[in-house]
């Protein structure tokens, strides 16, 4: 008995050197926005989906366009959650960007005006914002501008602003803007203030590659095995989202910081069918971002939508049965 109790000691001492914790990888992810879009990702943080997978996540807000975009071009980050357009422009212009997955094919956004804009011929000479150029935001306005036969830039002013959507919404509200494109919560703000909602972008028929995550080349290529992990994360935050409601709005509720339970759902309502099972980019969204790029990159009219994501590590996560795993997992 006493041999036996002295080897169990023995092995308990040693067991931490036999099995080892996980070592877990810090990841920077820079999100060019805050809103209920882009909560997916710092809600599977907050309930340590991604450190499953070994991945130490830092979620960091940067703000849109030229902001995220420079700091995963300089390593500051490894990943950016964005918008499409700054990526795809800044690869075109010669940077070894990739888009790893894309979280809509559709512009989530509703454009608001002043009560008196009426029609969008109404904001011809008029301010307007999207953010800042290159962001999400920008894309969608200037897109719904010429589609309406008016010049971004030439016919509406385009004016920067910051904070994001809350930014935009106060610009509007205090009249320092005609228009903007919103999301919920904030739309359903800018309905109680008396703005107008011009146009619900969802329901047009324009496809364009949204929301996406994008990293340089030379991580994807030097660390397969950190993108496909934080990648798991990611999926398996996506299906969180659309399963666990009630979590998810406690998730929202913390990254808006903010306590109207109802505005939050409201924005969970407005996004959680357009959350796909598996974020793959398609070749007819990112041709639109391509021709929306033409007149001021006119290497756009050219290049080959497929030069400008991989969806070659979510292949490999689909191949391997992982998604049907995340139903027995709940």
């Amino acid at each position: 008995m006493i041999c036996l109790r002295l080897s169990l000691v023995i092995v308990f001492l040693l067991l931490p050197r036999l099995c080892p914790a996980q070592t877990k990888e810090k990841v920077r992810v820079a999100l060019g926005s805050i809103s209920v879009n882009t909560s997916v990702i710092p809600v599977g943080h907050q309930y340590g989906i991604f450190a499953k997978y070994g991945v130490d996540l830092e979620p960091i807000y940067m703000g849109g366009g030229m902001n995220s975009l420079a700091a995963v071009t300089s390593n500051t980050v490894q990943f950016l959650s964005a918008g499409s357009t700054a990526t795809i422009s800044a690869r075109l212009g010669g940077i070894d960007i990739v888009m790893l997955t894309i979280q809509s094919n559709k512009l989530d956004y509703s454009v608001f005006t002043a009560a008196e804009i009426k029609s969008p011929q109404d904001l011809k000479g008029k301010i307007v914002t999207g953010t800042r150029p290159g962001a999400s935001a920008d894309s969608a306005l200037r897109l719904y501008l010429r589609r309406a036969g008016l010049v971004p830039d030439k016919d509406v002013i385009f004016i920067s602003v910051g904070d994001s959507q809350q930014g935009r919404l106060n610009a509007l509200h205090r009249g320092s803007v005609s228009a903007t494109v919103l999301a919920p919560p904030y739309s359903g703000m800018a309905k109680q203030f008396g703005l107008r909602e011009l146009a619900d972008l969802r329901k047009s028929d324009i496809e364009y590659a949204g929301s996406s995550i994008a990293g340089m080349g030379s991580t994807v290529r030097s660390q397969p095995q950190l993108v496909e992990n934080f990648l798991k994360g990611y999926i398996e935050s996506l299906d969180f989202f659309r399963t666990q409601k009630e979590r998810s709005l406690a998730g929202i509720m913390k990254f808006l910081k903010m306590n109207d339970r109802a505005r939050a759902e409201e924005g969970y309502n407005y996004y959680v069918d357009m959350m796909p099972v598996m974020p793959y980019a398609s070749a007819a969204g990112v041709r639109a971002v391509l021709q929306f790029l033409v007149a001021g990159q006119p290497k756009a009219a050219t290049a080959s939508p497929e030069e400008f994501y991989d969806n070659s590590v979510l292949k490999k996560i689909e191949e391997s049965g992982f998604t049907k795993q995340l139903v027995g997992r709940r």
